[in-house]
C-alpha cells in the first residue's frame, strides 16, 4: 500500500509542475474578481494532474473492475466538464446539464445506492434509489465545487474526507474502495503544495473540484452500501458535513434574498470566517480541524448500534446548524457595524 501512495503522491506532484507550465502557455488563468480573494491571475486547471494520477494509479495497481465503471464514467465526464469551464467559463445552466448527464450515465453503469440498513436488517429501497443516488452524486459534486474559494480548502477537505472514507471502507471489508480513496487523497496531497505556493501558485479549478466531488460521492456509496450497523448514508453525510451544509445554507440564503441559487456570493463559511477576522490560512486550518473531528464522529457511528448512530447524527447536525447560525449572526453584526461607521 505504501508504494501505491508514494507513487500517486510523486506522480501528482510532478505532473502538477508540467500542468502549470501548460496552463500558463495556453493562457488558462483565473483572474481576480470581487468574489475571489486572489489579487493576480493564477493558472487554473490543476485538476488535470489529480485526474491523470488517480486514473493511472487505479488501473496500474487495482486493474479494471466493473464495479467501478460508474465511478470512472461519471468522474471522467465531471472532469471534462470542469476543464471546459476552466478554459471557457461555461455558464451555470450548461454546467448543470453536463453534470446531470455525468450522473445519469454513472447510474446507468451501476452506481446506485441499493440498500438502507437498520435494526441489523437490510431493506431494498427499490425505485427510491434512483432519486436518492441522483441527488447525492449531484449534491456532493457541487458542494465540493462551492467550497473551492481559498487556497487549499477544497483540496485539503477533499483529501481528509478521502482518508476517512478509506478508513470506513476498510472497516467494512472493502479494501478496493479504500485503496481508491487513499489514491485520491495522495493525488490531492501531491497537488496541494502548488496550491499553497506563493510564487508558483496554481488552482485545481472546476476540473479538480468536480472530479473530486463526484469521486467522493461515488466512493461513499461504494464503501458503505454493505454497512449492517447503521443507516447507509449517515456516515458519509457526517464526513462531508461542511461542504454539504454550506451548500444547503447557500441555497436557502440565495432563495431568501431572491437570488438565483447558481449565482455566486460571499456568504460561504470561508467568506464569513474571513470577514470575522480570520486570515486565509487560519480559516482553512479551522475548517480542516472541523472536518477531521466530524470524520472521527462518522467512523465511530459505524461501530455503534443503529439507534445510537441516529442520535449521534441528529446531535451532530444540530451542532453544525447552531454554530452556523451563531457565525451568521456575528457576521451580520460586524457588517452592520461597518456600514454604520461608513
Amino acid at each position: 500500500m505504501i508504494q501505491i501512495l508514494v507513487f500517486s503522491l510523486a506522480l501528482s506532484y510532478g505532473l502538477s509542475i508540467l500542468v502549470r507550465k501548460a496552463l500558463i502557455h495556453f493562457d488558462i488563468l483565473a483572474h481576480p474578481s470581487e468574489r475571489k480573494v486572489h489579487k493576480k491571475a493564477v493558472p487554473e486547471g490543476g485538476g488535470i494532474a489529480i485526474f491523470i494520477t488517480v486514473i493511472s494509479a487505479s488501473f496500474i495497481f487495482l486493474g479494471y473492475d466493473p464495479k467501478f465503471l460508474g465511478l470512472y464514467v461519471g468522474a471522467t465526464l465531471m472532469f471534462l466538464m470542469g476543464l471546459l469551464d476552466d478554459i471557457f467559463d461555461v455558464r451555470a445552466r450548461y454546467k448543470l446539464i453536463g453534470q446531470i448527464v455525468a450522473v445519469s450515465l454513472a447510474m446507468y453503469f451501476g452506481l446506485t445506492i441499493q440498500f438502507v440498513t437498520g435494526n441489523d436488517s437490510v431493506v431494498n429501497i427499490g425505485i427510491f434509489s434512483i432519486p436518492l443516488t441522483f441527488l447525492w452524486l449531484l449534491g456532493v459534486t457541487n458542494a465540493i465545487n462551492l467550497i473551492d474559494g481559498l487556497d487549499g480548502l477544497a483540496g485539503g477537505v477533499g483529501a481528509i474526507v478521502s482518508i476517512i472514507l478509506g478508513i470506513v471502507a476498510l472497516g467494512q471489508g472493502r479494501t478496493d474502495v479504500a485503496m481508491m480513496a487513499f489514491i485520491l487523497a495522495a493525488a490531492t496531497i501531491g497537488f496541494l503544495p502548488h496550491n499553497f505556493s506563493d510564487k508558483k501558485k496554481m488552482f485545481m479549478g472546476d476540473s479538480g473540484s468536480q472530479f473530486m466531488g463526484f469521486s467522493l460521492a461515488a466512493l461513499s456509496i461504494l464503501g458503505v452500501t454493505k454497512v449492517a450497523a447503521t443507516f447507509v448514508m449517515l456516515a458519509p453525510i457526517m464526513i462531508l458535513a461542511i461542504p454539504i451544509f454550506d451548500t444547503l445554507f447557500a441555497i436557502i440564503r440565495r432563495a431568501k434574498n431572491g437570488k438565483k441559487i447558481f449565482i455566486a456570493d460571499r456568504g460561504h463559511l470561508h467568506h464569513r470566517l474571513l470577514d470575522l477576522g480570520f486570515t486565509e490560512r487560519k480559516a482553512v486550518t479551522f475548517i480542516y480541524y472541523v472536518t477531521i473531528l466530524l470524520g472521527f464522529v462518522a467512523v465511530f457511528s459505524t461501530r455503534i448500534p443503529p439507534k445510537s448512530a441516529v442520535v449521534l447524527f441528529v446531535i451532530t447536525v444540530g451542532m453544525i446548524v447552531a454554530i452556523s447560525f451563531m457565525l451568521s449572526r456575528q457576521h451580520s453584526r460586524k457588517l452592520n457595524g461597518q456600514n454604520k461607521q461608513a
